[in-house]
């Protein structure tokens, strides 16, 4: 008797919640990855006796090598296995998460921040081609994303949250926290995650792979350093070298016949308008938490508990619609999804603007409740808008770590930028931070205007009567 070659091959599982979960909380991890240590920046720095100039290389470290290595994250899952780079970028998160916890003098810490970082860039691209490849239906699919990008958005805030509790035991408990959730996704992946398929190419572009991760980690680098130094001279150079690399990139991309990155991706007007209307809404999100985090404790006096206390509105925010957005956004088309969740988001900006400049802090925590729904709307409609078309399905890694490397690159020009309106800007420090919320908020209004590149596409028949009733009677949008 002849035997079934495919005896012995593990059968790929139906996707459910517990795939759902374990995907979840990988990004969760990584996402809490940038605003746990915020909140722990002042205990390591009176522990290891860390220069202020220093200090902040310990969230920019993460930035820069996790920006600039999604794209090779994103390939290599699209070439050698989304659920092998899904367990080998735990493996490296966990890793340095471990070296960052054990560390005794800067140096360390800060290149374990860019080992976690690294982890991160191969974590989150394959985690979220995981998600878009597992749900194949739009319907289904959307509401995995709603309840994926809810507990991403959690993450965000409950960063803050959890650090100000940890750091008043240790701040080394900011990074062993990551340890026990690390070992058991990687354990349950082994039984949820779908089997990798053979790719049609093993082979990858090593010289597009440099030119593409030294140039978005230069330009990442350049956009941190325009934020710390306050002079043009060297982080112009940074730029420029960046510009230089991306350049190199896209013309070896032409010529080659194995591609790191499929640049038809960006010939695709839903990618393109994604992917910068999720540029702006990282900008603007990540620099309202760092806003709101310096307010809360140096111009309120809050300590770092009850700053922690204060994100909850936001993570409530997130979580009131993960359900609710699966099925928002498909009535509306991810276009005008887009569109309500960025004007949503900047709504709350202005009034975070407002609340601040007159001290209220009712006001502040309401503007961050509606922050917080505002993101789920942008992060479930962008991923529906970049993930999907013939384009994004021959390649679903790169297509997912190009929108993660938008929103990373966007929130390290937020928070560049808004460093130094704080720094140059002189006012209370309500004042100073309500200019530099204004500012955020232009970043909004910026990403709103991008939502147009989106094609309309049809929308559900409640949402084209409500869109048609606003033209007749109050002369439709500009």
């Amino acid at each position: 008797m002849t035997e079934n070659p495919d005896a012995h091959v593990r059968p790929t599982p139906k996707p459910g919640a517990a795939l759902l979960v374990t995907l979840a909380m990988a990004q969760f991890m990584v996402v809490l990855d940038f605003t746990i240590v915020n909140v722990a920046l002042p205990s390591i720095q009176h522990n290891l006796h860390v220069s202020t100039t220093t200090l902040q290389w310990l969230v920019s470290a993460y930035a820069v090598t996790f920006g600039g290595f999604l794209l090779l994250g994103g390939r290599l899952a699209d070439v050698f296995g989304r659920a092998r780079l899904y367990r080998i970028g735990l493996c490296v998160f966990v890793v340095g998460s471990i070296s960052g916890g054990l560390a005794i003098e800067p140096g360390l810490l800060i290149a374990s921040r860019a080992v976690q970082g690294i982890g991160a860039s191969l974590l989150a691209p394959a985690g979220l081609s995981l998600l878009v490849t597992s749900w194949t239906e739009e319907r289904e699919r959307s509401h995995a994303l709603g309840v994926y990008g809810a507990v991403s958005s959690a993450g965000f805030a409950a960063g803050a949250v959890l650090g100000g509790l940890l750091v008043e035991l240790s701040w080394r408990l900011v990074f062993f926290v990551n340890v026990p959730v690390g070992v058991v996704l990687f354990a349950v992946s082994w039984h949820l995650l779908p089997a990798d398929t053979s790719s049609r190419s093993s082979r990858l572009d090593l010289p597009g792979a440099i030119a593409a991760t030294a140039g978005v980690a230069l330009l990442v680098l350049g956009v941190t350093l325009a934020g710390d130094t306050l002079q043009p001279t060297q982080p112009t150079l940074v730029v420029a070298a960046a510009l230089v690399m991306l350049v190199a990139f896209v013309v070896r991309e032409r010529k080659t016949s194995t591609p790191l990155l499929d640049l038809d991706l960006f010939g695709d007007r839903a990618i393109l308008g994604a992917n910068q209307a999720l540029l702006a809404y990282g900008a603007c999100n990540a620099a309202a938490v760092l806003l709101v985090t310096l307010y809360l404790q140096e111009g309120r006096s809050l300590s770092p508990v009850l700053t922690g206390l204060c994100f909850i509105p936001q993570a409530v925010g997130a979580f009131a619609l993960a359900g609710p957005a699966s099925k928002v956004v498909p009535a509306l088309g991810p276009r005008r999804a887009l569109a309500a969740g960025m004007s949503l988001g900047l709504l709350s900006l202005v009034g975070a603007a407002l609340s601040v400049w007159i001290g209220s802090l009712a006001g502040l925590l309401v503007s961050l409740f509606a922050l917080g729904v505002s993101a789920r709307i942008v992060q479930v409609a962008s991923t529906l808008a970049g993930t999907r078309g013939p384009v994004a399905a021959r390649a679903e890694g790169s297509a997912s770590a190009v929108l993660t490397a938008s929103r990373q690159v966007g929130s390290a020009l937020g928070v560049a930028v808004v460093s130094a309106i704080l720094v140059t800007v002189h006012a209370s420090e309500g004042g100073r931070t309500a200019v530099a919320m204004f500012v955020a908020a232009a970043f909004a209004f910026g990403g709103l205007l991008t939502t147009r590149l989106v094609p309309g596409g049809p929308a559900h028949p409640l949402a084209a009567r409500v869109e048609d009733a606003f033209h007749r009677h109050a002369g439709g949008l500009p």
